[in-house]
């Protein structure tokens, strides 16, 4: 042993040793394994005529028993000793075979190498970066240490060789061994298959032997950059294409990918390395399938992991639960949860990846198939389709919404869907086409209802409280119709084809004082604009009619629009009481009176009421006639009013009649 320890250590087979000094090792060693064999041989001789003459001591007699005991222990001791020699005698025989087994390989290695557990497992990194792993698997089991590392870089060797069968093998070696999570050791696999086709050698080689057969050609002109560059050109006839076999493919299989999706991610994968990967994602880390096949382009192939043909998805494996609770609600498992995730994620990455109309087209074919699928496979389809339509809600994809709430035939959220476009849309088209829509979607609701087969009154399993459907009578259902057909007629009225549509809209909760100040507001411009119009909103959504009007009458005497006043007045005269017609000439009779400074006599004659047209003459200064007025009506009450107006205005004439008038009657 000592001799081994000399002849084979370290410093006389470093690392970079020669092949000359590896091969005396190696004949060293099959000597020492010789004599090491030899030497195990006659222990376990002596072993066994050692535990033959203690048989025989316990056979004997009674009498025997009574024999020295000193010489008894000496026998033991000298057993426990062949036995200590013996099993060093192993444990270097061990050693030696597999120095033999390392230099025979023409591998340099010295017992340092294999003295402990470190220094092994370094020895072991060494051959896996020499790629000789057969070695490294055998030193392992040698020396007893871990032999994961080797089965997984064997692995990931033979996946560069495009040797993918014989890859698995190893994988799966390895991922028996392994005792943490295994999804990062599987995303080093997929790493490694994604990064790229190794290099096509026969192409290389063509290459090769085309510029070998062109090289003498320019040998009397070695130093011509044209000759030069000649050789490197590539001739048509060429015995193989520029592009290589594995290109091609991946230009067919993304020619397969789904249509329309021009922005999609361009996988570098064949069709022969993306079955690879899914193969190790399904098998041992089945939550990175979905991100994978969306990095991939392969949307429908991800859409149908949750939706598969007439089939329900299986539920996720414990482990899997375990993992998607920690983070989550863990009082309440998701019923729609499988291996490869939640809808929620589908959606998120359909959304992220611009492919939700895929996700539209699955969920469409498999509603469109319901009669031939089974109950089961339908409910699940029912309540996937209400969460995902949830889940667009809830992140405000309200486009989405609307398009799975049509293939959910659900009218009146489809119409109520097209409203919250409406007031999204950044163009008069764009705002009137989604009214359009949901003008067409209330009367489909209003339709259904009517036969007695609205769809959406089929609540199903593991949808909570009521949906918008559901709480809208067939009376809320008329009126949205209305409104819906009013509000279409005021964007068209206002005609503002730049301006975000929203400060157009009707909509709103009429208790938010916002809402209420928008109404008044567009009321007041369509009162001038389109004057039916503004009388059908004002009466459809409750605004008050006289405010507006004397608004509008206030803002037309301010701009000195005579016309337009008289036709106004034409047209609200008989749609208001007397009061409140006068109320409104008011506001524009105290317009130009105060701002003007003018005197609007036709204005004031068409008031009704009496104190109404003496208060407007004092306003524009017209006591005399306010005295008229007000004396011709009788009343004291105004007649002292101008009275006293006169009096301040030092109009003694006007003073004297009333005193005259007041005298008489009081």
């Amino acid at each position: 042993m000592n001799q081994m320890k000399n002849i084979l250590s370290a410093q006389q087979l470093p690392e970079n040793a020669s092949m000359e000094t590896v091969g005396r090792a190696y004949h060293a060693t099959e000597i020492f394994v010789q004599g090491l064999l030899y030497a195990k041989s006659l222990l376990r001789r002596c072993a066994g005529g050692s535990d033959l003459s203690s048989n025989s001591e316990r056979s004997r007699d009674a009498d025997d028993a009574s024999s020295d005991a000193g010489s008894s222990s000496m026998g033991s001791q000298s057993t426990d000793e062949l036995s200590e020699t013996l099993s060093l005698a192993e444990v270097w025989l061990g050693r030696a075979e597999l120095l033999q087994s390392l230099l025979g390989s023409g591998i340099a290695a010295s017992l340092d190498d294999i003295a402990d557990k470190e220094s092994s497992a370094h020895l072991r990194d060494r051959l896996i970066v020499d790629e000789r792993y057969s070695m490294a698997v055998y030193t392992c089991k040698k020396c007893k240490i871990d032999v994961f590392p080797v089965w997984n870089a064997w692995g990931h060797a033979l996946l560069r060789m495009e040797r993918y069968g014989q890859a698995r093998v190893k994988f799966k070696q390895a991922l028996q061994l392994y005792k943490g999570d295994s999804a990062p050791v599987i995303l080093e696999i997929i790493n490694t298959i994604e990064g790229g086709p190794p290099v096509d050698v026969s192409a290389v080689r063509s290459m090769y032997e085309h510029l070998a057969r062109s090289a003498p050609t320019i040998l009397d002109d070695s130093l011509s950059a044209d000759s030069y560059l000649n050789v490197l050109y590539i001739p048509s006839t060429f015995p193989r294409s520029e592009r290589s076999r594995r290109y091609q493919e991946s230009a067919n299989n993304n020619s397969t990918y789904d249509s329309g999706f021009e922005d999609a991610p361009r996988s570098n994968l064949d069709s022969i390395r993306y079955a690879e990967c899914v193969s190790y994602l399904q098998e041992y880390a089945r939550q990175h399938l979905l991100g994978f096949m969306f990095r991939h382009g392969r949307y429908t192939d991800a859409c149908m992991l949750f939706f598969p043909p007439n089939a329900v998805p299986s539920p996720p494996q414990p482990s899997a639960i375990g993992v998607g609770t920690s983070s989550s609600s863990p009082q309440r498992l998701d019923p729609l949860a499988t291996d490869y995730g939640t809808i929620d994620d589908l959606c998120d990455l359909s959304v992220g990846y611009g492919a939700m109309s895929v996700l539209e087209e699955v969920i469409s074919a498999r509603m469109a198939s319901g009669k031939q699928q089974e109950l089961a496979v339908n409910q699940h389809t029912a309540v996937s389709l209400a969460r995902i339509c949830s889940y667009c809600e809830m992140h405000r994809h309200f486009y989405y919404l609307y398009q799975f709430l049509v293939i959910k035939k659900d009218h009146v959220a489809a119409g109520l869907c097209c409203i919250q476009l409406f007031m999204n849309s950044s163009s008069q088209e764009e705002a009137v086409k989604h009214l359009e829509h949901a003008k067409m979607h209330f009367d489909e609701g209003l339709s259904a209802r009517h036969k007695g087969g609205d769809s959406t009154k089929l609540v199903t399993k593991g949808v909570r409280g009521k949906s918008a459907s559901e709480k809208l009578t067939e009376e809320g259902l008329v009126k949205f119709s209305t409104r819906v057909s009013i509000q279409m007629e005021v964007v068209k009225a206002y005609n503002d084809s730049d301006r975000p549509q929203w400060k157009h809209s009707l909509f709103g909760n009429p208790n938010d004082p916002e809402t209420f100040r928008r109404r008044c507001v567009i009321t007041e411009v369509l009162v001038e604009k389109n004057f039916d119009l503004a009388y059908q909103v004002i009466y459809e959504f409750n605004i008050p009619a006289v405010d507006i009007y004397a608004a509008v009458a206030a803002s037309l005497a301010e701009r000195k629009k005579g016309g337009h006043l008289t036709e106004f007045f034409r047209n609200i005269k008989g749609t208001i009481q007397d009061d409140d017609w006068d109320q409104v000439l008011g506001a524009a009779i105290n317009v130009y009176a105060n701002k003007h400074k003018e005197r609007p006599d036709r204005l004031i004659d068409m008031l009704v009421s009496s104190h109404r047209k003496v208060l407007a003459c004092v306003v524009c200064g017209r006591l005399k006639s306010a005295f008229q007025i007000a004396s011709r009506s009788g009343s004291v009450a105004d007649v002292q009013y101008v009275a006293h107006q006169a009096l301040h205005a030092n109009a003694l004439p006007v003073l004297d009649m009333c005193k005259q008038w007041l005298a008489q009657y009081m």
